[in-house]
């Protein structure tokens, strides 16, 4: 859940497409039991104010993040999954990075030269890569109904509740 102005909140729910196909044919207030049902009615009476939306969850990440005179940045460089959050946050990293590079670029140079634009992506990568990985895990994880997996999941989650120094730094690197 992310918390939005105004006592509302946004929600992401991964489910397999057969499912997601079912929920959005739904009408609204059918749609938000199933929701709330499946987050153990925590929250209360739910209301969609906005349709529900649903699309497949593709990790992508292009064979190259530059060319001669161009920069992917954000969506068009990289897809995550949602359930962090924290798409927004990697193009506005992306955008920071690109923007320093192009200040340094001294003036004889040509700053749209891919020599020069591949800096940007070395830069880039090793975040974004990282964040795909641990969110793109973290998806199949959850998205796994083996009992035994089941299991270890909720254990390590049950763990990493219990020791605050691990919490601590995870939700550290989960904020950045």
């Amino acid at each position: 859940y992310l918390p939005l102005p105004g006592n509302m909140i946004s929600i992401v729910w991964s489910t397999p497409e057969a499912h997601a196909r079912e929920l959005l044919a739904l009408p609204p207030a059918e749609f938000c039991a199933r929701v709330a049902a499946a987050g153990g009615h925590r929250l209360g009476h739910l209301e969609a104010v906005t349709p529900p939306a649903g699309f497949p969850l593709r990790l992508m990440r292009p064979p190259r993040a530059v060319a001669h005179r161009l920069a992917l940045s954000g969506d068009a460089a990289h897809a995550i999954h949602p359930l962090s959050g924290h798409g927004i946050n990697l193009g506005f990293k992306d955008a920071e990075a690109l923007a320093d590079m192009l200040n340094t670029c001294p003036a004889h140079a040509d700053c749209g030269d891919e020599t020069w634009l591949r800096g940007y992506a070395r830069r880039r990568r090793e975040e974004v890569v990282a964040l795909q990985s641990v969110t793109d895990g973290l998806q199949k994880l959850f998205a796994h109904a083996s009992p035994p997996v089941a299991l270890l999941r909720n254990f390590g989650l049950n763990l990493t509740n219990r020791l605050p120094v691990l919490r601590d730094a995870l939700v550290r690197y989960a904020m950045g």
